[in-house]
């Protein structure tokens, strides 16, 4: 989608690109370099040889949110500024996801996301957990992996600690989660399972 009115900042990244002899394209990746679909859409767009097929190109582009582009009256030179869509975390090796819940192809390019794994039908649930456990106090509680499986329900590792919250995620198993790191909080001492899947409480194990 063509946005004429987003304003610009302060360049992060900046590329300029000659198509043919007489046509010449500047970018500015707003968001930074990061991806290899970046890399890959630069090598593109060098073939590209009208407006309309700078515009295809991008408009195709999954990972990107939006952008604006200026044509300079009366000289072959073109002028775009890309915002990317900033994922938080990957589904199965294969998309990543923003906090909006857009998806878009996995190249592995980012290696610092929260990796979701499972048979998961309602990703909203996903969003939720990572809203509720890095929502807490303690830095530990940093999300790597979430995992759902039809045995064991919901399982959320940081690095070391495992947080199981069961198949339904319920109020009360927030609640109880919220009120067990507040404890863990004042007393210092972290364990490595936090269970909430029983109905009268929870349960910490301390084994390594």
């Amino acid at each position: 989608m063509l946005n004429k009115n987003l304003l610009l900042i302060p360049l992060i990244f900046f590329a300029s690109l000659s198509l043919g002899k007489n046509y010449e394209i500047s970018i500015n990746f707003e968001s930074g370099f990061e991806y290899q679909s970046q890399k890959q859409f630069i090598e593109s767009i060098k073939l590209s040889k009208s407006s309309k097929e700078i515009e295809h190109l991008i408009d195709d582009q999954d990972w990107i949110k939006n952008y604006s582009i200026r044509y300079k009256p009366f000289k072959k030179e073109v002028f775009i500024n890309i915002k990317n869509r900033e994922p938080i975390f990957v589904l199965n090796e294969m998309y990543f996801y923003d906090r909006d819940l857009n998806k878009f192809n996995f190249d592995h390019s980012k290696k610092d996301l929260i990796m979701v794994e499972g048979p998961i039908d309602d990703l909203r649930q996903v969003i939720k957990l990572i809203n509720v456990v890095e929502s807490t106090t303690l830095s530990q509680f940093k999300i790597n992996n979430i995992n759902y499986s039809y045995v064991n329900g919901w399982d959320v590792k940081s690095n070391n600690t495992l947080i199981r919250f069961g198949k339904e995620l319920t109020k009360k198993k927030f609640n109880n989660y919220h009120e067990t790191v507040n404890y863990l909080f004042e007393i210092s001492k972290i364990p490595s399972i936090i269970d909430v899947r029983y109905k009268d409480g929870v349960a910490l194990n301390y084994g390594k």
